[in-house]
Formats: structure tokens, sequence, C-alpha cells
């Protein structure tokens, strides 16, 4: 586990966190507050802890809108410590929605370090390759998207709402992908056997629709799957509408 930990000066307190986060087993690497030192970095982990610094306020500033921003694209996390002056400045700010997690000083350090973990392992989660099962009529367009994202994800494929029902009874899955019109058994009826059943019902689904007129919309959004996405779509469209929904699904505040 690594952390990116962003101070301006070597205080008492910038070295008691570093010393805690490191008898916790987690890699801290500390970086001056420098965008472009940031920017080297970005890469090396996926959570950013800023010390802000209250003798510049308008450089803290310009770092916490670029911190929010790298986080948010490359769905990393960004956690602020900074005192109740320097807090009550962006309290009202749209970046202070962005933010994992605000410690006002004097900082709770064994509740630093337990947050720090449990983001770690939400990364973890995140970076874990993906189960997606694929519930579609049409082969051409199954075989289509099991082709653009076995690289990404784990895929299955089956071609009516009942053979959904072997694979789902046998394994567990992180997502399905399930078309909203199709023959005997459609869509809405799949979900509602699907939502029925107790070891099936968390499963997040996402309605796959080759129209999309208001009003076939609006039917579907009445439905309430966890989204739903046009068949028109690209392959780097998908790949991305997927990889947001898994990052808002599971990292939530802080990387969207």
């Amino acid at each position: 586990m690594n952390v990116i930990y962003i101070a301006r000066k070597q205080y008492i307190l910038n070295k008691a966190i570093e010393s805690r986060l490191k008898n916790a087993d987690i890699n801290v690497l500390p970086l001056p507050e420098d965008i472009d030192e940031v920017y080297r970095h970005r890469h090396e982990a996926d959570i950013f802890l800023f010390n802000a610094n209250d003798d510049n306020v308008p450089q803290s500033l310009r770092l916490i809108k670029y911190l929010t921003e790298l986080c948010r694209d490359g769905h990393k996390s960004f956690c602020l410590i900074g005192n109740e002056n320097f807090m009550s400045n962006i309290s009202g700010m749209p970046v202070a929605k962005l933010i994992s997690q605000i410690y006002v000083t004097p900082v709770n350090l064994d509740k630093m370090v337990a947050d720090m973990l449990a983001l770690s392992a939400t990364h973890d989660e995140f970076r874990r390759k993906k189960d997606i099962l694929i519930v579609d009529d049409d082969n051409d367009f199954l075989m289509i998207v099991q082709r653009w994202l076995k690289n990404s994800y784990s895929v299955t494929g089956v071609r009516s709402g009942l053979e959904a029902l072997q694979p789902l009874a046998l394994g567990q899955f992180d997502l399905i992908l399930l078309d909203y019109e199709m023959p005997e058994m459609d869509g809405y009826e799949v979900m509602g056997r699907i939502r029925q059943n107790p070891e099936m019902s968390n499963i997040p689904i996402i309605f796959l629709t080759g129209l999309n007129d208001r009003e076939n919309v609006m039917r579907i959004i009445k439905h309430r799957p966890d989204g739903y996405i046009l068949k028109s779509m690209k392959k780097l469209e998908l790949l991305d509408t997927l990889e947001r929904f898994f990052a808002e699904s599971i990292l939530g505040k802080g990387v969207f």
C-alpha cells in the first residue's frame, strides 16, 4: 500500500504522520507542495494526503484544485489536512465535494491510519478483475462486446434470460449487462427474477438497449436498473462507461 504525502514544511506533525503510517505497513512517499513533483509521481499511489499550508492559502488552493482533478480523472482518493481556519476557506467550494477525507488539526492519527487502510482496501477491490455476465439474444452483438471487454474483464455471454440463470446460480458476478428487448423473457422480467433471489439480488444490472427515443429511455428508467447503455456505443465509450461505473460504485466520493 502506497500513500503520497504532500507537505510544505517539516513540521513535527509531518514526522508523526509518516511514522504512524509506516508503523501500519503503509509505504509513504513524501513530496513537497509542488504541482510538477506531484505530476511526476502521480502513478505511484492511489491515495494522496495533503497537509495544506495556511501561510500561503492561494498556493495550497491551486494544488487542491489540481489534486481533485487528478484523483477524479485517475480514480484515486484525495485526503486533506488543515486547521479550522483553512478548512473554512474551502468548505463552500465545489472541490470540497471531491475530497475523500478531511482532517482538522489536531489530527486523530488512529482514525487517519484506519481511514488509509480502508481506502486502500477499496482501491484493491476496484483494481480486481471483475466478472461480467452479458445477456443478449443478438449473437453478433454478444460476440463483439465479449471481444471488446475480454482484456479488461472476465466475461460470460448467454443468449437468453433462461440461459443466464445457470451461470448466476454457479457463481457471483460483479455486473450484469442485460438486453432490455428480448423475446420470450425480456430484460425487465429477467431482472425481476434476479432481484427476487437473495443470493443474486445485490448484483448490479445495466440494461442494454438499441432504442434511444425518450419514451423507451423513460420506460427503462422506471424499472430502476443501475444504469443503461445504448448498443450503438463504441468500444472506448463502453470501456470508459464501465470503468466509471465501478469507480463510482466502489470508490465513491473523491474519485468522480
